[in-house]
């Protein structure tokens, strides 16, 4: 493989901010999140159509987006690009994205939930480490996490080769130590990816998955169709994080908790799963490097990043 790396942040760096999948909910939201970022000393540049809707759940057409992320890749004062929100929207795009300008111009990359899509593709078209994580109208508009915070700018502006997390109260659904690349993302996009050129190739790789608002019976889908497209697998270990439960769930039929599921799919697979990881649709989260390596002790709940994540 040839990794593509970006250069960290730095204080005074120009940060774009786009908007690649859903609108504003709260357009406020992400004028104080980009306040935020300019009170810690970045100079912060609106994409030209961040603040558009289209279609009710689309920020703006699939051309305004694709030529916002294309912009900001291919803008030289730009230093690193943060998607504002998630929601919906981005695997509409993934076959029209100009790739190269991407590969031609490695920066950081920030996303989350949706944008695990477009993280995927980068990974699996150009190579590029992207991290998945915080987003300014998500994350930093209001009552900022410090553990949030701190993982956060830990990623982007440190080099964490060698710096291993140590996992409170973790769940061991299978021990074991496993390493590999880091891919990480919501469940149900991976999912979505499967037969298409645009999902990673799991061989060699950890997976880092989490969801919010689906009942068991379609996060058990979803495994299943990760299983029997053989990326269970290939992959070489499994993360959980946070998996949030919908709040009004629409079937009657008697659930099984997540647990369990997990642990089904554990047994199945054959390989170390580690969980209860603070990563997802929760306050409290970590932002994680997508593509570099990384090790997990299943056993002692350790997850321990084996190169930088920075050129």
């Amino acid at each position: 493989m040839n990794i593509l790396k970006p250069i960290c942040l730095h204080e005074g760096d120009t940060i774009g901010i786009i908007s690649p999948a859903s609108p504003q909910r709260d357009p406020a939201r992400l004028e104080r999140g980009i306040a935020y970022f300019e009170s810690k000393g970045y100079t912060v540049k609106l994409a030209n159509n961040a603040l558009k809707s289209n279609a009710g759940y689309l920020a703006g057409t699939d051309e305004e987006r694709i030529a916002d992320i294309e912009s900001m890749f291919s803008d030289d004062s730009i230093n690193a690009i943060f998607c504002a929100r998630g929601g919906y929207g981005t695997t509409r795009i993934l076959s029209r994205l100009n790739y190269d300008i991407i590969r031609s111009n490695p920066k950081i990359f920030v996303g989350f939930s949706d944008t695990t899509a477009l993280q995927s593709a980068i990974f699996s078209k150009t190579e590029l480490i992207t991290f998945s994580g915080a987003m300014p109208s998500v994350d930093f508009a209001d009552d900022i996490d410090p553990f949030t915070e701190e993982s956060f700018f830990s990623v982007l502006t440190q080099d964490i080769a060698d710096k291993t997390l140590h996992i409170d109260s973790h769940h061991s659904y299978h021990t074991g130590q496993a390493n590999g690349r880091l891919i990480c993302g919501n469940l149900c996009l991976l999912a979505t990816l499967c037969g298409s050129d645009f999902l990673p190739d799991m061989h060699d790789t950890l997976l880092m998955i989490e969801d919010i608002g689906e009942e068991q019976y379609r996060i058990d889908r979803y495994l299943s169709q990760l299983e029997l497209s053989g990326h269970l697998n290939t992959c070489n270990g499994i993360l959980i994080g946070d998996f949030t439960p919908p709040s009004n769930p629409i079937t009657t039929v008697p659930h099984r908790s997540y647990e369990e599921i997990f642990l089904d799919y554990a047994k199945r697979s054959g390989k170390p799963m580690l969980g209860d990881i603070p990563y997802g649709h929760i306050k409290r989260k970590l932002t994680l490097p997508f593509g570099i390596r990384a090790e997990i002790d299943a056993n002692n709940g350790k997850i321990t990043f084996l190169e930088s994540q920075f050129s």
